[in-house]
Protein backbone atom coordinates (compact mmCIF):
# COMPACT_ATOMS: atom_id res chain seq x y z
CA UNK A 1 0.00 0.00 0.00
CA UNK A 2 2.92 2.22 0.58
CA UNK A 3 3.92 1.68 -3.05
CA UNK A 4 0.46 2.55 -4.33
CA UNK A 5 0.52 5.79 -2.37
CA UNK A 6 3.99 6.65 -3.74
CA UNK A 7 2.82 5.77 -7.26
CA UNK A 8 -0.07 8.18 -6.83
CA UNK A 9 2.24 10.84 -5.42
CA UNK A 10 0.69 10.84 -1.97
CA UNK A 11 2.93 11.26 1.09
CA UNK A 12 1.30 9.44 3.98
CA UNK A 13 3.41 11.39 6.54
CA UNK A 14 2.00 14.56 5.21
CA UNK A 15 -1.56 13.18 5.36
CA UNK A 16 -0.99 11.95 8.89
CA UNK A 17 0.44 15.31 9.93
CA UNK A 18 -2.43 17.14 8.32
CA UNK A 19 -4.91 14.78 9.97
CA UNK A 20 -3.35 15.36 13.42
CA UNK A 21 -3.27 19.12 12.78
CA UNK A 22 -6.94 18.99 11.74
CA UNK A 23 -7.88 17.08 14.90
CA UNK A 24 -5.93 19.55 17.04
CA UNK A 25 -7.57 22.44 15.19
CA UNK A 26 -10.96 20.84 15.64
CA UNK A 27 -10.25 20.33 19.35
CA UNK A 28 -9.13 23.96 19.80
CA UNK A 29 -12.04 25.29 17.76
CA UNK A 30 -14.43 23.16 19.79
CA UNK A 31 -12.90 24.23 23.05
CA UNK A 32 -12.56 27.97 22.42
CA UNK A 33 -14.73 28.91 19.46
CA UNK A 34 -17.55 26.41 19.01
CA UNK A 35 -18.50 26.41 22.70
CA UNK A 36 -18.81 30.18 22.64
CA UNK A 37 -20.58 30.22 19.30
CA UNK A 38 -22.90 27.40 20.33
CA UNK A 39 -23.40 29.12 23.71
CA UNK A 40 -24.32 32.36 21.92
CA UNK A 41 -26.60 30.41 19.57
CA UNK A 42 -28.17 28.55 22.50
CA UNK A 43 -28.62 31.82 24.36
CA UNK A 44 -30.12 33.38 21.25
CA UNK A 45 -32.40 30.38 20.83
CA UNK A 46 -33.45 30.67 24.49
CA UNK A 47 -34.13 34.38 24.03
CA UNK A 48 -36.22 33.69 20.94
CA UNK A 49 -38.07 30.92 22.78
CA UNK A 50 -38.71 33.26 25.71
CA UNK A 51 -39.96 35.96 23.33
CA UNK A 52 -42.31 33.47 21.66
CA UNK A 53 -43.44 32.14 25.03
CA UNK A 54 -44.03 35.71 26.23
CA UNK A 55 -45.94 36.48 23.05
CA UNK A 56 -48.06 33.36 23.51
CA UNK A 57 -48.70 34.28 27.13
CA UNK A 58 -49.58 37.87 26.18
CA UNK A 59 -51.88 36.58 23.44
CA UNK A 60 -53.62 34.28 25.92
CA UNK A 61 -53.90 37.13 28.44
CA UNK A 62 -55.33 39.42 25.75
CA UNK A 63 -57.80 36.74 24.72
CA UNK A 64 -58.81 36.24 28.35
CA UNK A 65 -59.15 40.01 28.84
CA UNK A 66 -61.18 40.29 25.62
CA UNK A 67 -63.52 37.54 26.83
CA UNK A 68 -63.86 39.28 30.21
CA UNK A 69 -64.65 42.58 28.49
CA UNK A 70 -67.19 40.86 26.26
CA UNK A 71 -68.81 39.28 29.33
CA UNK A 72 -68.81 42.62 31.15
CA UNK A 73 -70.23 44.34 28.08
CA UNK A 74 -72.95 41.68 27.80
CA UNK A 75 -73.68 42.14 31.51
CA UNK A 76 -73.81 45.91 31.11
CA UNK A 77 -76.13 45.55 28.11
CA UNK A 78 -78.37 43.18 30.07
CA UNK A 79 -78.41 45.59 33.04
CA UNK A 80 -79.15 48.51 30.74
CA UNK A 81 -81.94 46.53 29.07
CA UNK A 82 -83.41 45.61 32.47
CA UNK A 83 -83.19 49.22 33.64
CA UNK A 84 -84.83 50.45 30.45
CA UNK A 85 -87.60 47.88 30.82
CA UNK A 86 -88.06 48.84 34.48
CA UNK A 87 -88.17 52.53 33.52
CA UNK A 88 -90.72 51.76 30.80
CA UNK A 89 -92.85 49.78 33.26
CA UNK A 90 -92.56 52.58 35.81
CA UNK A 91 -93.52 55.15 33.19
CA UNK A 92 -96.49 53.02 32.14
CA UNK A 93 -97.57 52.65 35.76
CA UNK A 94 -97.19 56.40 36.26
CA UNK A 95 -99.16 57.05 33.07
CA UNK A 96 -101.86 54.62 34.22
CA UNK A 97 -101.99 56.36 37.60
CA UNK A 98 -102.20 59.76 35.93
CA UNK A 99 -104.94 58.54 33.59
CA UNK A 100 -106.83 57.00 36.52
CA UNK A 101 -106.45 60.22 38.53
CA UNK A 102 -107.61 62.25 35.55
CA UNK A 103 -110.59 59.95 35.07
CA UNK A 104 -111.46 60.20 38.76
CA UNK A 105 -111.16 63.97 38.65
CA UNK A 106 -113.24 64.11 35.46
CA UNK A 107 -115.87 61.87 37.04
CA UNK A 108 -115.82 64.04 40.15
CA UNK A 109 -116.21 67.15 38.01
CA UNK A 110 -119.07 65.52 36.09
CA UNK A 111 -120.78 64.44 39.32
CA UNK A 112 -120.23 67.88 40.82
CA UNK A 113 -121.55 69.50 37.65
CA UNK A 114 -124.59 67.26 37.65
CA UNK A 115 -125.18 67.97 41.31
CA UNK A 116 -124.79 71.70 40.76
CA UNK A 117 -127.01 71.49 37.71
CA UNK A 118 -129.64 69.63 39.75
CA UNK A 119 -129.41 72.26 42.53
CA UNK A 120 -129.76 75.07 40.00
CA UNK A 121 -132.68 73.26 38.37
CA UNK A 122 -134.33 72.78 41.77
CA UNK A 123 -133.72 76.44 42.64
CA UNK A 124 -135.13 77.55 39.29
CA UNK A 125 -138.05 75.21 39.75
CA UNK A 126 -138.74 76.62 43.24
CA UNK A 127 -138.42 80.15 41.98
CA UNK A 128 -140.74 79.35 39.08
CA UNK A 129 -143.28 77.76 41.44
CA UNK A 130 -143.15 80.79 43.69
CA UNK A 131 -143.70 83.06 40.70
CA UNK A 132 -146.55 80.86 39.48
CA UNK A 133 -148.10 80.90 42.96
CA UNK A 134 -147.67 84.63 43.22
CA UNK A 135 -149.30 85.09 39.83
CA UNK A 136 -152.08 82.68 40.77
CA UNK A 137 -152.65 84.52 44.04
CA UNK A 138 -152.74 87.86 42.31
CA UNK A 139 -155.15 86.49 39.73
CA UNK A 140 -157.25 84.90 42.44
CA UNK A 141 -157.25 88.15 44.37
CA UNK A 142 -158.40 90.02 41.32
CA UNK A 143 -161.07 87.43 40.60
CA UNK A 144 -162.35 87.43 44.14
CA UNK A 145 -162.06 91.16 44.36
CA UNK A 146 -160.51 91.34 47.73
CA UNK A 147 -157.08 92.12 48.93
CA UNK A 148 -155.20 89.48 50.81
CA UNK A 149 -153.03 90.22 53.81
CA UNK A 150 -149.35 89.38 53.62
CA UNK A 151 -149.67 86.67 56.26
CA UNK A 152 -152.65 85.07 54.51
CA UNK A 153 -150.89 85.31 51.15
CA UNK A 154 -147.68 83.71 52.54
CA UNK A 155 -149.73 80.86 54.03
CA UNK A 156 -151.49 80.31 50.74
CA UNK A 157 -148.17 80.35 48.87
CA UNK A 158 -146.76 77.72 51.20
CA UNK A 159 -149.89 75.60 50.84
CA UNK A 160 -149.78 75.96 47.09
CA UNK A 161 -146.08 75.04 46.91
CA UNK A 162 -146.80 71.99 49.01
CA UNK A 163 -149.67 71.00 46.76
CA UNK A 164 -147.67 71.60 43.55
CA UNK A 165 -144.92 69.37 44.88
CA UNK A 166 -147.38 66.51 45.51
CA UNK A 167 -149.47 66.87 42.38
CA UNK A 168 -151.75 69.25 40.47
CA UNK A 169 -154.18 70.70 42.99
CA UNK A 170 -154.50 74.12 41.51
CA UNK A 171 -158.28 74.15 41.76
CA UNK A 172 -158.17 73.42 45.50
CA UNK A 173 -155.70 76.22 46.08
CA UNK A 174 -157.86 78.67 44.18
CA UNK A 175 -160.86 77.55 46.22
CA UNK A 176 -158.98 77.99 49.48
CA UNK A 177 -157.76 81.39 48.32
CA UNK A 178 -161.25 82.85 48.32
CA UNK A 179 -162.89 80.68 50.89
CA UNK A 180 -165.69 79.02 48.93
CA UNK A 181 -165.28 80.23 45.28
CA UNK A 182 -167.46 79.50 42.34
CA UNK A 183 -166.76 77.15 39.49
CA UNK A 184 -165.91 80.07 37.20
CA UNK A 185 -163.49 81.47 39.74
CA UNK A 186 -161.86 78.07 40.15
CA UNK A 187 -161.44 77.75 36.36
CA UNK A 188 -159.96 81.26 36.18
CA UNK A 189 -157.50 80.54 38.99
CA UNK A 190 -156.54 77.27 37.38
CA UNK A 191 -155.88 79.03 34.10
CA UNK A 192 -153.39 81.35 35.73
Amino acid sequence: MHQILEALGIDWHLILTQFIGFVILLFLLNRFVFKRVFGILDERQQNIKQVYDQLDEDRRAMESTRKQYEQRLAGIEADAREKIQAAVKEAQALRDNLVADAERQAESIVVQGRSENERERQAAFLEMRQQIVSLAMTAAGKVVGESLTDARQAKMVDDFIGSVGTGPKTAGVAQSANGSGSADQQKGAAAY
